[in-house]
């Protein structure tokens, strides 16, 4: 009699296990840490969770806790070159994947008597933003909690404000996320959500960008530059040195994404410096070769790095030069370290 009773107990134990990894799957941004074509899972050490851009017509608010979400979110930045805010849980989830479960839960049902959990984050006024994009992972089903309670707490600031939400799960819709949003927010606009699952973060690159031009948020275009601001500041610490940029397509890419924080890798033992942009720099109307001299700001091509030459290297055919640093400056950068780096216009 035991053994009959055990397995019909086994059985269920086994179908309420399983029930609860379908939902611990719909919980976190992913539970799986899927990178985007061309990410080396990098991102998150390269770019802060606050951002301040030269596009002020947008807005990206988001929130992560596995960096699926993030990673959108900085696409999204990059691509529009906007401002960018993280919402931050006043007390941090616990990295014990079943408490983080746990607790998810527990703030879902508060939200439902009206509770809603602590966050640091706030904006005083959404008025210069023609867009605001609200980014989170999708957790049972809902928009995860952080994102709730903002929403919450910015509802009269966000009214008639134009929204774009974008989410990230492992596979679950986003319908119900978006009921969510609309209740929170019932006077705002909202326009076309942007969904990305397991299976389809490895198009992030190619599908945000598409969704954009959808909504059609756009980088402003720089007006013509005049001779001075083709002029620059590289900024390493406490040391600043000068740079002038070439009059070509991709320098004006480059000068339109300023200011900009990168870290700078070391690549053929102190022959360059180099980082990868993110979108690839536009390379309209911008010649191709060149024969790179110490301090020669360049793009490699086949790969879309920006390469800050070191010392004096032959011709290539696919190294484009967009600028060239100011007299001994590059003495600065000179060294097998990495460095960390602000560009900034003059």
């Amino acid at each position: 009699m035991k053994k009959l009773f055990l397995i019909p107990f086994m059985l269920l134990t086994t179908l309420m296990l399983a029930a609860a990894c379908s939902e611990g799957e719909l919980l976190t941004d992913g539970q799986e840490q899927t990178t985007p074509e061309g990410n080396d899972g990098e991102d998150d050490e390269g770019v802060d969770g606050n951002v301040d851009g030269a596009n002020g017509r947008y807005l990206v608010l988001y929130c992560s806790r596995s960096g699926n979400t993030k990673r959108m979110a900085q696409t999204i930045q990059s691509t529009l070159g906007c401002d960018m805010m993280e919402v931050v849980p006043e007390v941090p989830y616990e990295d014990d994947y079943n408490a983080m479960l746990d607790r998810a839960q527990a703030e879902l049902d508060a939200i439902e008597q009206g509770n809603y959990p602590a966050i640091t984050t706030s904006v005083e006024s959404f008025d210069e933003y023609d867009i605001v994009f609200i980014g989170y992972p999708i957790w049972y089903g809902h928009i995860a909690t952080p994102m709730q309670a903002f929403l919450h707490n910015h509802a009269d600031w966000l009214s008639g404000k134009h929204i774009a939400l974008f989410a990230s799960s492992g596979s679950s819709g986003i319908g119900t996320s978006e009921r969510d949003a609309s209740t929170l927010a019932p006077d705002a606009v909202f326009e076309e959500s942007l969904l990305l699952t397991s299976s389809s973060l490895g198009s992030m690159a190619t599908r945000i960008p598409q969704w954009l031009e959808s909504l059609g948020a756009s980088r402003e275009e720089l007006d013509t530059p005049d001779v001075t601001s083709f002029n620059i500041n590289i900024i390493v610490g406490e040391q600043t040195v000068t740079a002038t940029m070439e009059d070509n397509g991709a320098a004006r890419d480059f000068l339109s994404r300023l200011p900009l924080e990168v870290t700078l890798e070391d690549y053929n033992s102190g022959t360059e410096k180099i980082f990868y942009p993110d979108p690839e720099l536009c390379l309209d109307d911008t010649p191709r070769g060149c024969e790179p001299q110490a301090g020669d700001i360049t793009i490699y091509e086949p790969w879309g790095n920006v390469a800050i030459f070191c010392r004096d290297w032959p011709e290539s055919n696919s190294l484009i030069k967009i600028g060239h640093i100011d007299g001994d400056g590059i003495s600065l950068l000179q060294g097998t370290e990495s460095m960390n780096v602000r560009f900034e216009r003059q």
